[in-house]
């Protein structure tokens, strides 16, 4: 609004200049001056709208502190080239309720498609959604602009810091059977309802193990071996809202990682906004790892009105664990109800 004033004042000033001293050129700069501006701001109006912005992020996943590259793309479908753009764009963790915002400043920009690369450091683990809805897009002089509505939406997935928490294991966690789906694939088990393998017979065996049907077409004793049921014996509730507290996500993450690198199989555990219910990922390898924590980070929250604990046992009831882990909104972690304060202590799951 200011450089319209000031526009305005100017060339006011440039005809009163004129008629005082009865100047003709006086008079005909400030005409020319008047049909140029006019003439620049119906060129905007005429081809603002042929200019769009795309967000996207050529790596979607970075590391906490390090720098995340937001490529902007911008189509000129205008003849000439634009004086200046200025890209609003905000952004915001889902997990979170503040937003940020910034701008980002095109000049020059000339005919065809062109991008421009905005480097920003994210020191906070989440998946993060940045937006612009709106582009301000200027005329030849720089003076006048229009707001030309360019939506366009694009995330990046900041990963928790992962490090390794002191955690003692004992025997009847990492040799808990339990009721599963998932089945060992390098050892039997004493689970009848699935087959591990079928092998010739051995002294010892059982009678009640033998293949009679495939023994009978062989005419050799064949055994059929169960399978070994790979349960979870630790349950691990992620923390809820605000990234909540970043410490206690970095925390909770570190975990289920050491766990599953001592070979300790565990739920990960949370509540999603998007289903209004109890979510559950299997952490057995680093591929589902990283999958339940991308899964988890890219879940909206919402205000959860239920005990999300009992919602679990009530959901998942007839299975067994041992342990169960989670992050309360006091800034602690609990185990098995017993708090944990100071998150260097070591955990022991017995």
């Amino acid at each position: 609004m200011l450089r319209y004033i000031l526009v305005t004042i100017c060339i006011a000033l440039g005809f009163y200049f004129a008629l005082i001293f009865n100047s003709k050129g006086i008079a005909l700069l400030c005409f020319a001056a008047v049909l140029f501006v006019v003439s620049s701001f119906v060129y905007l109006m005429l081809t603002a709208r042929k200019v769009c912005v795309r967000l996207l992020f050529p790596f979607r996943i970075a590391e906490k502190q390090q720098n995340v590259g937001l490529k902007i793309e911008v189509r000129n479908e205008t003849p000439l080239e634009l004086r200046r753009i200025i890209i609003p764009i905000n952004y915001r963790e889902t997990h979170g309720s503040g937003e940020d915002h910034i701008n980002v400043r095109i000049d020059h920009l000339k005919k065809g498609t062109s991008d421009q690369t905005k480097r920003l450091t994210i020191g906070q683990t989440g998946y993060y959604e940045f937006q612009t809805e709106t582009i301000r897009v200027y005329d030849l002089l720089g003076f006048f602009y229009l707001n030309i509505r360019s939506a366009s939406i694009a995330g990046a997935l900041v990963m928790p810091q992962i490090s390794v928490i002191p955690v003692k294991i004992g025997e009847s966690v990492r040799h808990f059977i339990g009721e599963a789906l998932v089945y060992d694939e390098q050892q039997s088990g004493k689970d009848p309802s699935e087959t591990f393998e079928i092998r010739e017979y051995r002294d010892g065996d059982k009678l009640q193990r033998v293949h009679w049907k495939l023994s009978a077409r062989t005419d050799e004793l064949m055994v059929k071996e169960g399978s070994h049921p790979k349960g979870c014996p630790v349950v691990l509730f992620m923390p809820e809202g605000k990234s909540t507290k970043v410490e206690l996500c970095d925390y909770m993450t570190s975990l289920s990682f050491t766990l599953m690198d001592a070979g300790c199989a565990n739920y990960v555990v949370w509540y999603s906004g998007n289903s209004d219910d109890i979510t559950r990922m299997r952490v057995e390898d680093e591929e589902s790892f990283f999958e339940a924590i991308m899964v988890y980070l890219q879940d909206s929250t919402g205000e959860r009105k239920f005990d999300h604990i009992e919602r679990y046992k009530e959901k998942y009831r007839g299975e067994q664990f041992l342990h169960l882990v989670y992050a309360k909104d006091d800034g602690t972690i609990s185990v098995d109800d017993m708090k944990i304060d100071n998150l260097q202590s070591e955990i022991v799951l017995r």
